[in-house]
């Protein structure tokens, strides 16, 4: 302090550990710090969020079919769209009739703003097919008929909507009655609205028209693996996509374009994170021209410089990976206070995207520390004691 450089333990062949040195250079600045810590942080957190919104949703699309016994799911191929466009339930009937398969149900979804809820699943499934047994009604009734003009809310739907068993529900143009609330293990059903699919087809343009089609299949053929009737569906329907249960999670479009905005969001923390880091060690290397200078002048090596100055890169980026991960499950927890969120997505942090995370921080914090580390190693203590 007041222009004086403490030098004791400073001598050459001192046993010196860096890391006081080092943790006094962060701590001396502790706003350029914070803030460091900051940019880094958001970046990973984005990360950590987006990477765990794509698992989320697998894991859930998985759930659902694990829930209604799918073995395939058949639909149109797609660039992106999280629901597919619809298809003839004529192709649905040439599908089903094919050896090996047991059973199909055919399903028309579709996202929209229902009531007080800017955008919820609308979801309506074959009626008298299998994809009906598994739901658990816990209050009311199921509908009487293909034909009823009546809603299954499922319990975090039902939530969000703030309706019972009794309730009316405006959606698609038209009055329902809330006939029934359902459980399902599946998240993604546990918020939804379904109704049969024949009134969903006359409350819309897509009369004689599904977007998914459920396939079960024979006992033989689902030991099989059943990748032969998918290999069949698709070679006899070039515009169909086919895959099997555990296939169709990780193929879907939503999980797909969750996983290139990661990939976008990486790129882009890795090029705020070495801007931010490289800003915050070529600013601290200018502040400490004269104390590299001493250093230099009473012994210590290039490396040794190099050393320090990568290593405090390296902790910055460790640190704002760390906190990045916090900060990840902290906005988790506080999106799940909003019931129109917290029904709807699932935010899956695994093990594997905190490691991942952590790791990508660490080595943008130490390239970032690259070219700092050997301008202040190049300093020559005549050049550093003019600065001052």
């Amino acid at each position: 302090r007041n222009g004086r450089i403490r030098c004791h333990n400073l001598t050459p062949g001192h046993p010196m550990n860096l890391w006081p040195m080092v943790s006094r250079n962060l701590a001396a600045r502790r706003m350029r710090t914070a803030l460091t810590l900051l940019g880094i942080a958001v970046g990973m957190m984005a990360i950590v969020a987006l990477m765990g919104l794509a698992r989320g949703f697998e894991r859930n699309w998985g759930q659902t079919l694990n829930a209604r016994g799918t073995d395939a799911v058949i639909h149109r191929i797609t660039t992106g769209s999280p629901i597919p466009a619809p298809f003839s339930e004529e192709v649905a009937r040439e599908i089903s009739a094919l050896p090996g398969v047991q059973a199909s149900g055919g399903v028309l979804s579709a996202l929209m703003p229902v009531e007080n809820l800017p955008m919820i699943l609308i979801t309506s499934w074959e009626w008298e097919s299998y994809v009906w047994n598994h739901l658990e009604i816990v209050e009311g009734r199921m509908q009487k008929g293909g034909n009823e003009q009546a809603v299954l809310l499922g319990k975090s739907a039902a939530q969000m909507l703030r309706k019972q068993v009794g309730d009316s529900l405006r959606m698609l143009g038209t009055e329902f009655s809330v006939c029934g609330i359902y459980e399902s293990t599946s998240m993604i059903e546990s918020g939804a609205i379904v109704v049969p699919l024949g009134v969903m087809q006359s409350h819309s343009d897509n009369a004689g028209k599904i977007n998914f089609l459920n396939l079960r299949f024979d006992p033989g053929m689902a030991k099989a693996g059943g990748r032969e009737i998918c290999d069949q569906v698709e070679a006899l329907h070039s515009g169909l996509s086919a895959s099997l249960a555990s296939e169709s999670a990780r193929q879907n479009s939503t999980t797909q374009a969750v996983e290139g905005m990661t990939l976008a969001v990486t790129l882009l923390s890795m090029v705020v994170g070495l801007a931010s880091v490289m800003n915050t060690m070529l600013m601290s290397v200018f502040e400490r021209t004269v104390e590299i200078g001493v250093l230099r002048a009473i012994g210590w090596k290039a490396s040794r410089i190099r050393h320090m100055i990568l290593l405090e890169s390296t902790l910055l980026g460790v640190a704002g990976g760390l906190l990045g991960v916090l900060l990840a499950f902290l906005v988790r927890e506080l999106l799940y206070f909003f019931p129109s969120i917290g029904g709807a997505i699932r935010i899956e942090i695994d093990l594997g995207a905190i490691a991942f995370t952590v790791m990508f921080a660490t080595v943008v914090g130490a390239l970032s520390g690259l070219y700092p580390a050997i301008r202040a190693s190049r300093m020559k203590p005549t050049a550093a004691f003019q600065h001052q």
